[in-house]
């Protein structure tokens, strides 16, 4: 029986220590991600979080030898080229610290395009000759100015969600466009016995905070819609009540003193559009009698401001 290499046996007791000794174990994918990158993110992640590269058929036998409850189902979520993490913060800080280490790179090919890919009206560093060509078999149209090959016209090179080929790679690099996010993508973590997915670390304290408000809001309105009396919808009910019982006097013409500023209010809107459509009729009148329309006085007419008033209140409590 061959057995395994004694460097293997040691590594995958070294991660089952590890991951025994950590609260949080965690899986992140570090498909694309450049040697230099991932270097500088241990070094700035330094004394956090301790990361190991290494490959699924180890990292299986590791979990399994860890004297942690649950912890192997960990292994499910591995996919593709993975690293193992440990670390003594949580699963959603651990996400944050992940997401806050991504930037900007240019594409080398293969990749996905997150959005559509632009590349816009500029000048560029290159003088005129060889690149010419390319820029032209690549659909830029282009043209000399000042010594330097300059784009004229803003081009969408690759759309969201299509491959990024090699060679719009190679046009996106020479034009310093950096195209992708790259960086290590959290997969999963346990902590406590609990398996935690991507999408169960990701969620966000402003998230939780904007769901809640949000499920409360709605919550109000079930309750207020089913007359479901609780504190919290006692101010809204009682000012609904207030406006009902104030709709309901005008209707019914029931006035007292908590009501009769209403009343006068109804009483002036009414008199007001009474008199704006008695001129109306009085001046149509008028024009087609060719009679003057050389306004009266109050003294002439004996009418005053207070008598229209008079007469709408009148007109309102019989």
């Amino acid at each position: 029986m061959r057995h395994p290499a004694q460097w293997k046996v040691d590594l995958v007791n070294d991660i089952s220590r590890e991951m025994e000794n950590s609260p949080v174990s965690a899986l992140i994918s570090i498909k694309g991600i450049r040697n230099a990158q991932l270097q500088k993110i241990r070094s700035d992640l330094k004394g956090r979080v301790k990361i190991r590269v290494v490959r699924r058929r180890l990292l299986f036998r590791a979990l399994e030898n860890a004297k942690r409850e649950n912890i192997k189902e960990l292994g499910k979520l591995a996919e593709g080229q993975i690293a193992i993490v440990t670390s003594e913060e949580n699963p959603a800080k651990l996400f944050g610290l992940f997401e806050s280490t991504k930037q900007k790179a240019a594409a080398r090919g293969g990749e996905y395009a997150e959005d559509d890919i632009v590349i816009p009206e500029m000048s560029t560093n290159f003088p005129p000759g060889p690149m010419i060509s390319e820029f032209q078999k690549a659909g830029l149209q282009t043209a000399i100015e000042k010594g330097k090959i300059v784009i004229k016209k803003e081009t969408v090179y690759v759309k969201k969600g299509e491959i990024i080929p090699k060679e719009k790679a190679k046009i996106l690099e020479k034009l310093e466009i950096l195209s992708i996010t790259v960086g290590l993508n959290l997969i999963g973590a346990y902590s406590e016995g609990i398996v935690f997915n991507r999408d169960a670390v990701s969620i966000t304290e402003e998230q939780v905070i904007s769901d809640v408000a949000k499920a409360f809001a709605q919550a109000k309105n079930i309750a207020l819609d089913a007359m479901f009396i609780v504190a919290e919808i006692v101010p809204q009910l009682i000012v609904k009540a207030r406006l009902n019982a104030e709709q309901l006097a005008i209707e019914t013409g029931t006035v007292d003193e908590s009501n009769v500023q209403l009343f006068i209010l109804k009483a002036i809107r009414e008199a007001t559009a009474l008199n704006s459509e008695t001129s109306g009729e009085a001046h149509e009148e008028k024009s087609n009698t060719g009679e003057s329309e050389t306004p009266k006085n109050a003294e002439e007419t004996g009418e005053s401001a207070d008598d229209k008033a008079s007469e709408g209140l009148s007109a309102l409590f019989g």
